[in-house]
């Protein structure tokens, strides 16, 4: 049976006094809790468990007790007919309450939780708006303690740094993000939510594409093996040809994922599945990075996949450079539009708008919902063959195989 008592650590501080702590034990191990008191050792008695002359710190340790006590109780009544474990007790009993948990160690577990599930791109975005936002008001406190009045500082402070509508957009929608996990997980209740009455500004902007002339500019000119920008060329390439693939996914591509002709993967940042005819043009520039690594482009090292950590850390490396070198291609090229790996899916889609596909179709094609949130569920999903058909004549477009 677990036992809960107030004793001392058997180690001196430099003080030479002793820590309290809270000792729960249970088949013949134990874990302490630390209560932040410590006392001479003639001033405590082990035996009962109390503070010598000092009243008021043993009430403020009786209550503490109390309060580990009960959950000690709730863990027990909740597992009354099987055998647990110390490390179980220790979970539960450790775990904090709702009132407990600030909003900046929830947000910290977020971008943990993002970064094991290999969404490097939205931790990197919550970590960065944790910073901004750490700076401006106090996240080390409860849910409840922040309102609309923390919201309207935060974008008057933006505001004032030159930060543009869309820039704040991006930050507000992921703390938003962060506000609706936390009603979700039971921190705080929706009658709370700080957002029911702040609108969320932001301006229209153009996304950034190449046109239909700039993408086949790009597929036409002649790039050099020797040139140290063909690898980074006919990455490009890729993410074209593959429907505007994120980087990523395109990095975590193996030989598993070639089945039957096509290139059949999930992408990471929504579990969406994808299935994409494996074409000559994208055979010949995958077999440009054939090598002894376990991915088909084999640019990241074998041991960071499954570390997220360091997965993470590389892809920002790998996407940096890359970037760095479609920069300088579309330099070359004479685009107006800095080129990088994110232009390619937005061109992807507006070749085929320009091609005359329907937007439903365009959707479907880059793994989007379309149509109205209602009636979409039940428009019937295009079959491959029209994708596959659309994308054989989107490449024999810019390829200048077809006009």
């Amino acid at each position: 049976m677990a036992t809960i008592i107030l004793t001392l650590k058997n180690k001196k501080r430099k003080d030479n006094t002793y820590s309290i702590v809270i000792r729960i034990r249970h088949e013949g191990r134990f874990f302490d809790i630390l209560t932040g008191e410590n006392v001479p050792k003639n001033k405590f008695d082990k035996k009962k468990g109390a503070v010598l002359g000092n009243r008021a710190l043993q009430l403020h340790l009786d209550e503490l007790k109390e309060k580990y006590a009960k959950r000690l109780r709730a863990f027990i009544s909740e597992n009354i007919n099987r055998p647990f474990s110390l490390e179980e007790i220790k979970a539960f009993v450790l775990r904090k309450s709702a009132d407990e948990i600030t909003v900046e160690e929830f947000w910290k577990e977020n971008i943990d939780q993002l970064i094991k599930s290999g969404r490097g791109g939205s931790a990197r975005t919550y970590k960065n708006t944790l910073n901004v936002f750490s700076k401006i008001i106090n996240l080390k406190c409860s849910f409840r303690a922040i309102g609309l009045r923390d919201l309207q500082s935060v974008e008057k402070e933006l505001r004032i740094r030159g930060n543009k509508y869309n820039s704040i957009a991006v930050y507000m929608r992921t703390f938003r993000a962060i506000c609706n996990r936390a009603i979700q997980y039971n921190l705080v209740d929706y009658e709370w939510y700080p957002f029911r009455k702040y609108k969320i500004k932001k301006e229209k902007t153009v996304p950034r594409v190449l046109s239909l002339e700039e993408i086949k500019t790009y597929f036409q000119t002649k790039i050099n093996k020797d040139d140290p920008l063909f690898k980074a060329w006919n990455v490009g390439k890729l993410l074209f040809m593959l429907r505007g693939i994120n980087l990523r996914d395109l990095l975590y591509l193996t030989e598993d994922n070639l089945r039957a002709g096509r290139i059949i993967y999930k992408r990471g940042k929504t579990g969406k599945m994808y299935s994409i005819i494996l074409s000559p043009e994208i055979e010949k520039c995958l077999k440009l990075f054939q090598n002894d690594r376990k991915t088909l482009m084999g640019i990241m090292l074998d041991e960071y996949l499954e570390n997220p950590t360091k997965s993470l850390h590389s892809r920002a490396q790998i996407t940096k450079r890359l970037n760095t070198k479609l920069k300088l291609l579309g330099e070359r090229m004479g685009f107006q539009e800095r080129l990088t790996t994110y232009v390619f899916r937005y061109t992807y889609a507006n070749v085929a708008r320009k091609l005359g596909y329907s937007k439903d179709l365009i959707a479907e094609a880059l793994g989007h919902e379309y149509g109205n949130s209602v009636t979409g569920i039940y428009l019937e999903l295009f079959d491959q063959e029209t994708l596959d058909k659309m994308a054989d004549h989107i490449l024999q477009v810019v390829t200048n195989q077809k006009t």
